[in-house]
């Protein structure tokens, strides 16, 4: 390979890496631009197929102006007034007087969860299981609702969060909140702990008027998600984000959309409907989520809500399911119910919940999502036997590579024969370089004669993938793997990190050893011949690359997945080793039972077709 082909493979690898930023910074700019706010905001209107974000207040503008009862039987419409684009002055009586807020807290082995009064919500959170930090004294995750309460009632008058609730605990461990508004209506909600971070909601509506009254459309909320603290930012992972479940049983991910919503808007922050019927919301960061369900029809539709941070990222998510109108007879009563979940991604608990919630944990498509299951599985019962995640990591790599040990072995083999072929393959492209299709003809006749597959060695590369990125998937998003340490490792879940305080680029040791490994590895492996001088030295070069390339990417990914490709590429070495002894052995012993001269590939093709490669007569 020459300078000037060495140059433009560096030059492309290097456009590679840098193709993200490339993209988001220069040609989306110039080429896409993003429409202006005000475009954004005319397009938020609700006939809009694809609204964009519309400008809110810091905290949701829930004031609800009722209408005067009129003598006539028609129902009663209790309209919420037009949601301003900037905040605007409540009206000084439909502001409730403050009282002192009461709460109940409900407390078990895995979780604490307070519920206050004010709007029938919950206010916090602690999961006990869970750390904050990496440190031995670490008080547990403490998810603080109280800027924006979970399961609070948007849109309908004297029931939102700035209205006081009638509160009781319940002798089975749940809580009933009661409240009648002067108007007429009586709002019950009971809270029933279901599973251990599962409960189940029951919101009751009644008419208590002698004349028909119209529910009007509302949203119950999602209480606010921050990002983890001390968590790295890895390509491809979104601090925090929001999922919903569609009609057509799809999973919709709108993280990539929120940084978008943000730019268009100038408020710090914003409110964007999605103007689509959903069966389930969830807000989450990396390891925790808060899901939203209604037990029996779908909701209308849903809207996020995303606060920007000082470097205009979100520093806050929350979500709202919205539900239509109704008409309530006289006496007559609704009921709807909902299944909250908050609590860990953890893909067996996920999966209880049904609805395809297992998809919020984001382990890739359908087949690879398979995949990362299984090994999860493994990764588990390893951890069982030995108490160590990241034993359990070498472990599991042992059992893939015994598995997939015969189509390796194959695959090595079919490269060695390929080897030997090399000369053959040369004096045929010489013969034929006129005729690529005589070449090409004579090529597979030459194959065919002495047995090879010529994609023989890549089979066990193309099966082994959906099992590395299943397990790429697995090892950036488990819990399991948080604060799990490992020899001078603290978190096998987050690059290594040493001396980041002191030094501009951290040193990760695992990426390293991981780059050595792979270089070792692809020095014993066979390399298969195509005959082609020039193929070859390209071949050899990217061969070079390949450890390079991986280091890059994989030095600020999870020190397990390095972990897991560095135990990988040891095994490869042994097994190479081994497999080069072996045959120096078999040719040992062949040599000294074989004639003085043995025919190689080359003189047996040539005795069969000819001196020049063609059929004797």
């Amino acid at each position: 390979m020459n300078k000037k082909d060495v140059m433009i493979l560096v030059a492309l690898f290097g456009l590679w890496l840098l193709w993200g930023p490339i993209d988001r910074t220069i040609i989306k700019p110039m080429f896409f631009p993003d429409p202006p706010a005000t475009e954004a905001v005319d397009r938020a209107e609700p006939e809009e197929a694809e609204p964009t974000p519309v400008e809110i207040a810091a905290e949701p503008y829930d004031a609800v102006v009722p209408t005067a009862v009129p003598d006539e039987r028609e129902p009663v419409i209790l309209r919420e007034p037009d949601r301003p684009a900037e905040p605007v002055a409540m009206p000084a009586d439909d502001v409730p007087e403050p009282v002192e807020e009461r709460t109940v807290r409900l407390e078990t082995d895995l979780l604490r969860v307070t519920f206050s009064s004010r709007g029938g919500t919950i206010r916090d959170v602690l999961l006990k299981e869970y750390p904050e930090l990496n440190e031995p004294d670490s008080d547990p995750i403490f998810m603080d609702f109280s800027t924006a309460s979970a399961l609070g009632i948007e849109g309908i008058a004297g029931l939102t969060s700035r209205h006081e609730f009638d509160l009781q605990e319940l002798p089975d461990g749940g809580v009933r909140f009661s409240r009648e508004m002067e108007y007429g209506l009586r709002f019950v909600r009971e809270i029933r702990k279901a599973d251990e971070y599962v409960f189940e909601v029951r919101d009751t509506f009644v008419n208590t008027t002698d004349h028909p009254l119209q529910l009007p459309a509302y949203g119950l909320r999602t209480g606010r998600m921050e990002p983890m603290p001390g968590v790295t930012s890895t390509y491809g992972m979104f601090a925090l984000g929001v999922d919903t479940l569609l009609p057509a049983d799809k999973v919709k991910r709108w993280a990539k959309e929120i940084p978008k919503w943000l730019r268009d808007s100038s408020a710090e922050t914003v409110r964007h409907p999605l103007n689509t019927p959903v069966d389930w919301v969830a807000v989450k960061n990396k390891y925790f989520v808060q899901s939203l369900r209604p037990r029996d029809l779908a909701a209308e539709n849903a809207v996020v809500y995303a606060k920007r941070s000082p470097d205009g990222d979100p520093s806050e998510v929350w979500a709202a399911l919205q539900f239509p109108t109704s008409v309530l007879a006289v006496g007559e009563s609704f009921t709807r119910e909902l299944v909250y979940y908050v609590g860990p991604q953890k893909i067996d608990r996920l999966s209880e919940l049904g609805f395809h919630q297992d998809q919020i944990m984001e382990l890739g498509w359908a087949p690879i999502r398979f995949f990362a299951r299984i090994l999860m599985v493994g990764l588990t019962a390893f951890y069982g036997v030995f108490g160590n995640y990241g034993v359990a990591i070498m472990l599991l790599t042992v059992v893939i590579r015994v598995i997939f040990w015969p189509l390796t072995h194959k695959g090595t083999e079919s490269m060695r024969r390929m080897q030997e072929l090399a000369p053959l393959m040369k004096e045929l492209n010489e013969k034929h370089k006129d005729d690529p299709q005589k070449r090409q003809q004579a090529v597979m006749e030459m194959y065919k004669e002495h047995k090879v597959n010529p994609l023989g060695g890549c089979l066990p590369m193309i099966v082994q993938i959906p099992v590395f990125i299943g397990l790429f998937y697995l090892l950036r998003t488990a819990i399991d793997l948080r604060f799990a340490g490992f020899l001078w490792i603290s978190d096998l879940s987050e690059p290594e990190g040493i001396l980041g305080d002191v030094l501009p680029l951290p040193i990760n040791i695992l990426p390293i050893f991981m780059a050595v490994t792979m270089f070792f590895q692809q020095k014993l492996t066979p390399m298969p011949s195509s005959g082609d001088e020039r193929q070859q030295q390209m071949h050899t070069m990217m061969m070079r690359i390949m450890p390079i390339m991986m280091l890059v990417l994989l030095y600020n990914f999870a020190s397990g997945l390095a972990l897991y490709w560095s135990t990988q590429n040891v095994l490869m070495i042994v097994q190479q080793v081994l497999y080069r002894r072996r045959l120096a052995r078999k040719k040992a012993e062949a040599a000294a039972s074989a004639p003085a001269t043995s025919p190689t590939p080359t003189a047996t093709y040539k005795k069969h077709h000819g001196k020049k490669g063609g059929k004797k007569s």
